[in-house]
């Protein structure tokens, strides 16, 4: 049956605007849904502008929350989104705060959907959660800027409802673009990424800046975007997954970085296997029906004709499977194909690797679904010692196969040549 995946594109970053313009550019959420959110939170004065721009010469679209409480604000992010500060008790200097559980309250009292506000309570929470490990407070102490609060809390709840407006089965997403140098934020100057954005960053795999884009100080995603895809907790790929493209589409940010695009990507697939179609739905059983685990794998492949098998053999180390496959070249040279097996968070640096520690010039990456039994070992005695079995069940606990560890065999034939496990 179609699986409906969503892909997130970090192309030149991730911001709460960003986020839900990309959906708006799909066409995947009405545009009225997105224009009625600050009345659903209670902000009356506040509107959602919805425009075309250009950028690197293409054609985005761009979300801004304005209105008369969010003028002459300070935009320190490049994607118009104010700072998310914080007070120890929820006062500052330099103007009015929002406490934390305030804010949480407004929230679900408000008029969005179920899905959204719950999304929005989610994202929050986590936004709370950088902030107080940043300041080293409570996170009770936590208060947001109010104008950085009004800006955030409909940046959050217009990509709750982008989100429930697709229900995906999987949220797939390329590894974030963070920055680089430093930028001024209401407590001072700080590098890039900022400390909510680099605790929201932890455990999520990052790309550098790239390399047409000069500006020596930039920060490309908010705290408010990290949080954002933090909360659809993704599984992160080096680039697009197989399937059909149903939608696609580009969310502008506000900063022109010229020659590169500063958007966020999104698009919805089906993604429908060769067996699925071989299946009829009505006798046969579907993905979801079958006592099996289920993941995704990239394959990295590359030809070398110039290497030694020695050096070949020790790049195969470290991945989950590896193998090799005699080819003919160019100019009838005989050649290696070596394939590499890796869990897609591992996909880059194992390229990198390739790239830096063989002869090749070029490496390729596929990524695959898999369907794979559960894996357990067992250790049983015998009259020569312990010896370890691979085995393998269905997820309902049946067992379909085993097999002797190889390693304790052969410490066992040393001995006695004819046993058997």
């Amino acid at each position: 049956m179609p699986n409906r995946i969503l892909f997130l594109e970090s192309v030149a970053g991730i911001a709460g605007d960003m986020f839900s313009a990309a959906f708006l550019d799909a066409g995947l959420v009405d545009p009225e849904a997105i224009r009625s959110v600050p009345e659903a939170l209670g902000f009356s004065d506040v509107k959602v502008e919805i425009t075309e721009v250009e950028r690197a010469s293409a054609r985005a679209t761009r979300v801004q929350v304005v209105g008369p409480r969010l003028e002459g604000r300070n935009d320190h992010h490049h994607v118009g989104e104010a700072e998310h500060s914080h007070g120890s008790e929820g006062q500052d200097h330099h103007g009015e705060h929002q406490p934390y559980s305030a804010l949480m309250h407004q929230i679900e009292d408000s008029g969005l959907d179920t899905p959204a506000k719950k999304f929005a309570l989610t994202v929050f929470r986590l936004l709370a959660e950088a902030e107080a490990h940043s300041h080293g407070v409570p996170i009770e102490k936590v208060a947001f800027h109010e104008v950085g609060a009004v800006d955030s809390v409909v940046d959050v709840a217009m990509a709750g409802v982008c989100v429930s407006s697709v229900s995906p089965d999987r949220v797939l997403a390329t590894p974030v673009k963070l920055g680089r140098g430093t930028i001024h934020i209401q407590h001072g100057t700080y590098p890039v990424p900022p400390p909510a954005s680099a605790r929201l960053a932890v455990g999520m795999p990052v790309d550098p800046v790239p390399s047409p884009i000069t500006r020596p100080n930039v920060e490309l995603s908010t705290p408010t975007g990290l949080a954002i895809l933090k909360a659809l907790e993704p599984t992160f790929v080096a680039g697009w997954p197989r399937g059909t493209v149903r939608a696609q589409g580009s969310g502008s940010g506000t900063m022109d970085l010229g020659e590169f695009p500063n958007v966020f990507r999104v698009a919805v697939l089906e993604a429908t296997s060769g067996l699925d179609a071989e299946l009829s739905p009505t006798t046969e059983p579907g993905w979801s029906d079958l006592p099996y685990e289920t993941d995704q794998v990239v394959e990295i492949r590359c030809n070398l004709d110039d290497q030694t098998g020695e050096r070949t053999a020790w790049l195969m180390e470290g991945a989950l499977d590896a193998w090799i496959t005699p080819i003919l070249g160019k100019k009838g040279r005989p050649a290696t194909l070596v394939t590499l097996l890796a869990i897609p968070s591992h996909a880059p640096r194992l390229g990198d690797f390739l790239l830096r520690q063989s002869t090749t010039f070029g490496v390729r990456f596929s990524t695959w679904d898999r369907m794979k039994l559960a894996r357990e070992m067992e250790e049983r005695a015998t009259p020569h010692g312990p010896v370890r079995f691979k085995v393998g069940r269905t997820t309902d606990g049946q067992k379909l196969k085993e097999k002797a560890e190889f390693e304790d065999l052969r410490k066992i034939w040393s001995e006695d040549p004819g046993f058997e496990p």
